[in-house]
């Protein structure tokens, strides 16, 4: 048999790769070395947005590196149709492989709702991308993070109790992908309902050849976001993510893609959409344009302290270079060690030197936070 190489797990694989890497320096190394995953989410855009259009201020945790990548996603929607769920997204790729995987071990067959109920939870995620928008700019901060299971997926079990709804979702999405298809992406997702209505508009399309197709309702069984493909002439339904399982799987090659009534091969627009993201995205990462994190996370441009800009990846050499709090202070207030370790992150240091706060709890990034406070309020 023939090798024949997929464009679309090339570029899902590679994704997850580059994800996982991301999370990994910045678990291990810090906000001061390596930008936290929120600062590479396109969604953090939209909820962002109208903050910095009536404020010129990013909400915390976001930079120029999440407009841009929406950008390139609006781009690529436009033109190619919803491709960042089709090849892109994480949470999406690894869906999809457990459903793959359930029925290899476990249901065959998907466990879908009625089709009439269905169609109306499809509109769910409409009122969640409504609804988190409004509340992000009412707050001037990313309401979203503590229930968003792409943020639980990149903190690997870390801040579980900051994050308990983040990861009960999560495990939701996870366990429900292996026996029906996205039921997360389909009903709530928020970024995909925003590439949803931006769907609408674009210049793909595909047709189904009624006079080959024998209606043997193959590119319905592949489909990952449950559409009836069968019974369509032309697929412009706005969940359609353009990931060409239906056109891989027919056995007649009823199927056709069309950009602007062009008719294109399936292969030239897989390589299409991958390589010209990475390419688009390479040339911007070369731009002064590109920023994922801030010259300082505590000290803004106009030197004032935040201390909420704080986290638990900080080291104590560099709270204290930044906020100018003597260590002393520090050692006085939380009784630190003399000898402590000041270049250990601030999650590490209750659990090494096993110290308590003032309510004989766990020593954790909040204290540090009010003893800055309270030094530069004397």
């Amino acid at each position: 048999m023939k090798f024949r190489f997929n464009v679309r797990l090339f570029s899902q694989i590679a994704v997850l790769v580059i994800i996982f890497v991301l999370v990994f320096l910045h678990q291990n190394y810090g906000i001061e070395s390596a930008a936290p995953i929120h600062a590479y989410c396109p969604f953090g855009a939209l909820e962002g947005m109208f903050t910095y259009i009536f404020t010129g201020q990013f909400i915390m945790k976001l930079y120029w590196s999440n407009f841009i990548l929406l950008w390139i996603f609006v781009l690529l929607t436009i033109v190619f149709g919803r491709v960042f769920c089709g090849y892109f997204c994480p949470l999406g790729a690894i869906t999809e492989r457990l459903r793959r995987l359930g029925k290899m071990i476990w249901i065959k067959k998907d466990v879908e709702l009625p089709v009439w109920l269905d169609t109306y939870f499809r509109y769910l995620k409409y009122l969640v991308l409504f609804l988190i928008v409004y509340f992000s700019f009412r707050y001037t901060a990313l309401v979203f993070d503590t229930y968003d299971p792409f943020s639980a997926l990149a903190h690997l079990g870390n801040e579980f109790d900051e994050r308990i709804f983040a990861y009960s979702i999560l495990w939701f999405v996870l366990i429900t992908s292996l026996f029906s298809k996205g039921r997360w992406c389909r009903y709530l997702c928020p970024l995909g309902a925003f590439f949803a209505l931006l769907n609408k508009i674009n210049f793909f399309k595909l047709t189904r050849n009624q006079n080959t197709c024998t209606a043997c309702g193959s590119c319905n069984r592949v489909c990952p976001a449950n559409l009836n493909i069968k019974e369509s002439v032309q697929i412009t339904h706005p969940d359609c993510i353009s990931c060409m399982e239906c056109v891989t799987d027919c056995p007649h090659s009823s199927l056709g893609i069309h950009i602007l009534w062009k008719s294109i091969k399936k292969r030239t627009f897989m390589w299409l959409v991958v390589g010209l993201f990475f390419w688009i995205l390479l040339v911007f990462m070369q731009t002064p344009l590109w920023k994922t994190k801030p010259n300082s996370n505590i000290v803004s441009s106009s030197w004032v302290v935040h201390v909420e800009g704080i986290r638990w990846s900080n080291t104590l050499q560099y709270v204290i270079k930044e906020t100018w709090v003597p260590f002393r202070y520090f050692q006085e207030t939380l009784n630190l060690p003399q000898d402590i370790d000041q270049t250990m992150k601030l999650k590490d240091i209750w659990v090494t030197y096993d110290l308590k706060n003032i309510s004989w709890t766990v020593l954790e990034t909040e204290d540090f936070r009010a003893v800055i406070q309270n030094y530069t309020t004397q």
